[in-house]
């Protein structure tokens, strides 16, 4: 069977999104009976999630060519850290037969086998090489195992939010969790999730009360999804869990990129924009906390018809057949 090479970033700045995301992935790889390891930066959140998941990993200081690393040889190495250069690619290439990368936006990616964006329409394509193989778009959205199946459940809001989920990722670095709890009015449940990289527990503490709820390091969001009217998160991998399960999303982005993926959600119909972290629009909020069941559940419809929850499958698939 084939041995799996997976580098992937994560850090305070960039939070957890990608770690977890190749997570799903070499678990399905490792169902499979191939052999994983991983290479991630020596920060301390990730070696946990890795640990707990039983990976065997490396820590490297920057994703960058350099001679003193010994890279282990493997038959396919995924790259989940953005920016590649043309340079690291090509002595990648010394110690394996493919390469994948996901969602990267440096020079490197001209020169991989394999290119995945679930954020790029597949009219996309046209602007790479022949060489490259490209699987653009959401149905190539990956998340957790468990989505595929839940996907299928029904969705139904009665009256105005009742309740609401509040989570930002792992870390948080723009701190807009506080920021946002102060201004959910206390009508409405809040259910507030931090990851193990947020680093402000005691301000949201002192904003606790009744009407909100902390919870720390959960491993499964979706039964948390499901059971809330609405979803505060970033435009990462919870906006499109939050389409899969139909819970209307209201986006506020921590870099550029998620702003583009949030703002197609919205005129998609599926999401609400709110700008990015440094700028969001707490002008809208009224607006969000106003919502009747009727326009609820067209957001849910909509976010549900663009994420079926099948990404994961569809891109393991799409990795073990470039061997």
């Amino acid at each position: 069977m084939p041995k799996i090479n997976i580098f992937c970033k994560a850090s305070f700045t960039h939070g957890l999104g990608h770690l977890i995301r190749q997570v799903h992935i070499a678990n399905e790889f490792r169902r499979q009976n191939n052999e994983v390891h991983f290479y991630t930066p020596n920060f301390q959140a990730a070696i946990d999630i890795l640990k707990q998941y039983n990976f065997s990993f490396s820590t490297l200081e920057k994703f960058d060519f350099d001679p003193t690393i010994k890279i282990e040889d493997s038959e396919i190495t995924v790259l989940d850290i953005q920016d590649t250069t043309r340079t690291f690619i090509k002595n990648l290439k010394k110690n394996c037969k493919k390469i994948i990368s996901f969602e990267d936006q440096g020079e490197g990616r001209n020169y991989v086998d394999l290119l995945i964006d679930c954020n790029l329409n597949p009219g996309d394509s046209q602007t790479f090489s022949s060489h490259t193989q490209t699987l653009f778009g959401l149905p190539y959205s990956v998340l957790g195992p468990e989505f595929k199946n839940l996907h299928l459940r029904q969705r139904n809001f009665k009256g105005q939010i009742q309740s609401l989920l509040i989570t930002f990722g792992g870390t948080d670095p723009f701190n807009i969790t506080p920021d946002l709890v102060k201004h959910i009015p206390n009508k409405i449940k809040a259910t507030v999730v931090i990851g193990p990289g947020f680093q402000n527990q005691k301000t949201l503490l002192e904003l606790n009360n009744d009407y909100i709820s902390i919870k720390e390091n959960i491993a499964n969001i979706a039964p948390m999804l499901l059971n809330h009217d609405g979803v505060f998160c970033s435009g990462g991998v919870t906006l499109h869990e939050a389409m899969c399960l139909g819970t209307p999303a209201f986006v506020i982005s921590q870099v550029e990129h998620q702003e583009d993926k949030a703002k197609q959600a919205e005129s998609q119909g599926a999401a609400i924009n709110l700008g990015q972290a440094n700028s969001w629009d707490k002008n809208r909020l009224s607006e969000i906390f106003n919502l009747e069941n009727k326009v609820l559940q067209k957001i849910s419809g909509m976010g549900k018809k663009c994420v079926d929850g099948k990404g994961l499958s569809r891109v393991v698939e799409a990795i073990l057949l470039t061997c």
